[in-house]
């Protein structure tokens, strides 16, 4: 168990029966400024469903049974609580359900704070954002608000305002999204690449390193277009490092580019493409 940490309670006794006592700072880990205790949990019922931001507890089910579930946003532990002398030390920024809770089950639990409502976070995907936030480098000029959970941003990269970017992304050092940019999930652009307004990546995109790609077929300086046009990746496809992508095209699902291809039109899903202009050498099986 990675995220379960388990108090083992002394327990005085003699042949009239069993004690513990438990102290602050020994036995509990924290200043308990607060003790409650669910009972009578009706069957079928799960409790729980929220993390606290600046609050730790102890769990003692001092009769019967029940299950926590603990996620901190990357990993999860089930625990089983079935004897009074021992507790689960939950700390803040952690997520936990309380599920199958016995007929007779007595869950004490103690509290390093009074109650504060605002301390609750209930919703579980305000709390994958704030465990999971995009690790965005000292040395990037990121503008954009919109970028997933666990995207990293590396070095040297210029993300504009308007760049949507989806979860667990890897931004290379030396890159540029600009404005009209949207980015699904899971995508990986390597060094070197500038997606200009107009440029669509879906979900699981692979973008090697210095590809080209352009959004404006007659281009002139200081003359823009009402709109630039839209250059789309779908889901699953790879292109390849030095590939240049002409505007206007779809690059199909799964579909691969090979390295230093020219892409002057769209890419059938699965196709294999290579060369100048760049003509399909295979499918992917």
């Amino acid at each position: 168990m990675k995220l379960a940490k388990i108090l083992t309670f002394p327990i005085i006794g003699d042949s009239r029966g069993s004690l513990i006592a438990l102290e602050i700072f020994q036995d509990i880990p924290f200043d308990i400024k607060r003790v409650y205790y669910i009972f009578d949990t009706l069957n079928g019922v799960s409790r729980g469903f929220h993390a606290h931001q600046n609050l730790k507890q102890v769990l003692v089910c001092v009769k019967g049974s029940c299950q926590i579930l603990l996620d901190d946003g990357n990993s999860k532990d089930n625990i089983v609580l079935n004897n009074p002398h021992t507790g689960l030390f939950i700390e803040d920024l952690v997520w936990r359900e309380m599920h199958d809770f016995s007929d007779d089950c007595v869950l004490l639990v103690l509290a390093s704070e009074h109650y504060d409502e605002s301390d609750y976070i209930r919703d579980y995907d305000e709390f994958l954002k704030i465990t999971n936030p995009p690790t965005i480098h000292a040395l990037s000029d990121v503008k954009s608000k919109n970028i997933g959970n666990k995207t990293r941003i590396w070095q040297f990269s210029v993300v504009m305002k308007g760049a949507i970017i989806g979860e667990n992304c890897n931004i290379c050092a030396h890159t540029l999204i600009e404005n009209d940019v949207i980015i699904g999930n899971n995508v990986t652009i390597k060094s070197g690449v500038f997606l200009w307004d107009g440029v669509r990546l879906e979900n699981n995109v692979f973008i090697g390193p210095n590809v080209s790609f352009t959004n404006d077929k007659n281009p002139r300086s200081k003359k823009y277009p009402p709109k630039f046009l839209n250059t789309i990746v779908k889901e699953g496809a790879s292109i390849g490092a030095n590939a240049t992508i002409l505007p206007n095209i779809t690059i199909g699902k799964s579909a691969m580019v090979g390295a230093a291809a020219v892409v002057t039109k769209d890419v059938p899903d699965y196709a294999i493409v290579i060369g100048n202009p760049a003509y399909i050498k295979g499918y992917v099986e």
